[in-house]
């Protein structure tokens, strides 16, 4: 295609895991401004926008058609999009005069921070099918929990019913495929089984939401060590033997001794 090698130079991710990350990133922190007609766009844009990252070039009458939307609704999501700095449009020239169609930039201005660490995590990628990916490099990560075909697309509302809704809408803006989520949530049960605790589990949903948003707050800030997985599971562990020394009525050394020096002293009075 003649006009491949002159869009690359409009590339805006270094790869498709930091587009996706930048989409995801953008959904999340403009959330409230954007309709679900934007939404689907800015998806449906960055599911065409594999060949060089972050750069499309479908024509408004391909994307609402796409979409099942009218152009106008479609050129007014891509100005709401624009506005919010989500995306850059760069309008060509038709080779016998006349506007042509817009390229589109997803600008990755977003979510630069998480998309370091995102690479630890198996996530929904926006950019297709498998079988559009099979000549491309795979990413790895250190989740991989179902490999078989059209897993990658199954996004939150796949999420097993066992899991809790609290737990699901914490996570999800993060990480938003069930894969992922139902992986997290099976740290947070083995972190529960290790510590011992004669609560469910299903009581302690606030003490694991806590530890999740920890988690991601050291990512964020670059002080993780180890995976987030791993990460996760050792803050929910030192949680969780918190309430376990609660349950069993641990008491510290110093505090044993000001409590039998009391009882002492009450003892010693009652003889007299």
């Amino acid at each position: 295609m003649p006009y491949f090698d002159s869009y690359e130079r409009y590339q805006s991710f270094h790869s498709l895991e930091a587009l996706n990350e930048g989409v995801r990133q953008a959904l999340y922190f403009h959330a409230d401004k954007l309709n679900k007609t934007a939404v689907t766009v800015l998806k449906t844009v960055s599911r065409y926008s594999c060949k060089i990252p972050g750069v499309s070039w479908l024509k408004a009458a391909t994307l609402a058609e796409l979409i099942e939307k009218s152009e106008k609704t479609v050129r007014r999501a891509l100005k709401t999009l624009e506005q919010l700095g989500i995306i850059r449009r760069i309008p060509t020239v038709r080779a016998k005069g006349g506007r042509g169609y817009d390229v589109c930039i997803i600008r990755a201005n977003i979510g630069d921070v998480q998309s370091k660490v995102s690479g630890r995590i198996n996530r929904e990628s926006p950019c297709g099918s498998k079988d559009e990916r099979s000549s491309r490099t795979k990413e790895t990560s250190t989740i991989k929990l179902n490999t078989r075909q059209g897993s990658a697309q199954m996004d939150y509302t796949f999420t097993p019913s066992n899991v809790p809704e609290e737990f699901v809408k914490a996570v999800r803006p993060f990480f938003g495929d069930a894969s992922t989520i139902y992986s997290l949530w099976g740290r947070v049960l083995l972190a529960h089984k290790h510590a011992g605790i004669d609560a469910p589990v299903y009581e302690a949903i606030d003490t694991a939401i806590m530890a999740f948003k920890q988690t991601i707050f050291s990512a964020k800030a670059g002080r993780l060590r180890s995976p987030i997985p791993a990460y996760l599971y050792g803050t929910l562990r030192g949680m969780f033997a918190e309430t376990r020394r609660r349950e069993s009525g641990y008491r510290p050394a110093w505090l044993r001794k000001v409590v039998e020096g009391v009882v002492g002293e009450e003892v010693a009075e009652q003889a007299v």
